[in-house]
């Protein structure tokens, strides 16, 4: 969605603006397409037509919508492009890292498996996983320097491969970043047998150390927050629109509108991210942010919208407690997740675990199957009730259930192939829900069954 500095609403634009440079607490911001440097949202500020940026005010000309959540704006000064987070990778720089990890890691192949059998080198289908082929072997590896969701797909792309060429396959990963694989590995006999598994060291490649730790997850210690009325008095601006979420690590509740907080509420005060009063800013979002919208905030952050409708319809879907929905609980330590995660409880005290999907992702069963094992690991241990949750309840003595919500076309088409992967004792139900899910949840497809 682009427009142009000549007869639109720019007061109604900037403010859309102003809302989604709140949504995020740091940005990379783009200097004319060259100079990238980090700013916290306090750093950036849009009142009426100005943006102040790095102590500067800058007259708003033109402001383009490269993506949802990515504006381009032309000032009278310059060009700033804002994108979400800290790291902006640059693609050329990024071709040439993973050609030198390839070229560096060709000879320690080569020393590992004695061949002097000319090895044939590729980038790979994107060039996110560097192969190798000698013989009657083929050889599969990822850069250390990739990020925690491409260094853990390798074992979908491996799976891939295997599909395509008839060689058996040799996997090789960092060895100081293989904690969550191994994790994965101890569970799914048939993957570790299917492949070997090989650990880089830098300057040498060697079997895969297959005595690590599992992943490290947290419990925080839940208390529910003396705040419900002021919870009350915010909700009952909006009372079909905002939606109360326990935010566990702050001991705060998050209000939400479809999704995005409006208001962080805790028994030391009540902050409000996108800014006051909410009454108008309310109406803008319920506006912008609906079903059938070609606004960028429509588009933005879907996954978030999706977790708050299936939170508020969750009883249309699965026969849990309304009561006891928690979200990213347990938590990862120092692990980047790009995927929502919700810990509820049946009737019966049986644990859920519900993985939700807006779009397309083929490494969802394998994520999925990370915050299984993870929930496993701390209902055995008795964290749970330990830590303050499902009060009242006991927690039945059998596996959790694991849910993967996500849109009926958004599966992969390899879903199937890699749940066939799973450990045999995990129960796991698939729902497909309609596209229209952003006006109601409706299931398409149930999948599985909750025993």
């Amino acid at each position: 969605m682009a427009e142009t500095g000549e007869g639109y609403n720019r007061g109604v634009l900037n403010e859309d603006l102003r809302i989604l440079l709140a949504l995020e607490p740091v940005w990379t911001v783009s200097i004319n397409g060259s100079e990238f440097i980090p700013a916290r949202t306090d750093d950036i500020e849009v009142h009426d037509s100005t943006l102040r940026f790095r102590r500067q005010n800058r007259k708003i000309l033109n402001i383009d919508w490269l993506r949802p959540n990515v504006p381009r704006i032309r000032t009278h000064a310059d060009v700033l492009t804002f994108y979400p987070g800290i790291v902006l990778p640059d693609r050329v720089e990024t071709r040439r890292r993973r050609r030198g990890f390839q070229n560096q890691i060709a000879p320690a192949i080569a020393r590992f498996f004695e061949t002097r059998t000319t090895i044939k080198q590729s980038p790979g289908k994107s060039g996110t996983y560097p192969q190798f082929i000698f013989g009657n072997r083929a050889v599969l590896t990822v850069d250390a320097e990739e990020s925690t969701p491409v260094i853990c797909g390798i074992m979908r792309a491996a799976v891939a491969l295997s599909k395509r060429i008839p060689h058996r396959i040799a996997v090789v990963v960092p060895s100081n970043r293989s904690r969550t694989l191994v994790t994965r590995l101890h569970s799914m006999p048939a993957m570790q047998a299917g492949f070997d598994w090989l650990q880089w060291k830098g300057d040498s490649v060697e079997p895969l150390d297959m005595s690590l730790p599992d992943s490290e997850t947290r419990v925080h210690d839940y208390r529910e927050p003396d705040v419900a009325a002021e919870v009350a008095r915010i909700c009952a601006i909006a009372p079909d629109l905002l939606q109360a979420v326990p935010y566990i690590p702050g001991n705060a509740v998050s209000i939400r509108l479809r999704g995005l907080e409006v208001a962080h509420v805790t028994e030391g005060g009540t902050t409000y991210p996108m800014g006051e009063p909410l009454q108008p800013l309310i109406e803008t979002l319920a506006n912008d942010r609906r079903h059938g919208s070609r606004h960028p905030l429509a588009r933005a952050y879907e996954e978030r919208w999706l977790e708050s409708n299936l939170i508020r319809q969750i009883r249309d879907v699965l026969p849990v407690r309304t009561e006891w929905i928690y979200p990213q609980v347990p938590s990862f330590v120092g692990e980047e997740r790009n995927i929502i995660d919700l810990l509820a409880m049946t009737e019966t005290g049986r644990l859920v675990v519900i993985e939700v999907k807006a779009s397309s992702d083929p490494d969802l069963p394998f994520q999925a199957l990370d915050y299984w094992l993870a929930v496993e690991r701390h209902r055995k241990a008795g964290d749970f009730q330990a830590k303050g949750y499902f009060r009242g309840q006991v927690v039945r003595d059998e596996p959790a259930l694991l849910v993967a919500v996500a849109p009926l076309l958004a599966f992969h088409r390899t879903f199937d192939e890699l749940l066939g992967m799973m450990p045999r004792e995990l129960p796991f139900l698939q729902i497909g829900i309609n596209q229209s899910w952003k006006r109601e949840i409706k299931i398409l497809r149930r999948k599985g069954t909750l025993r």
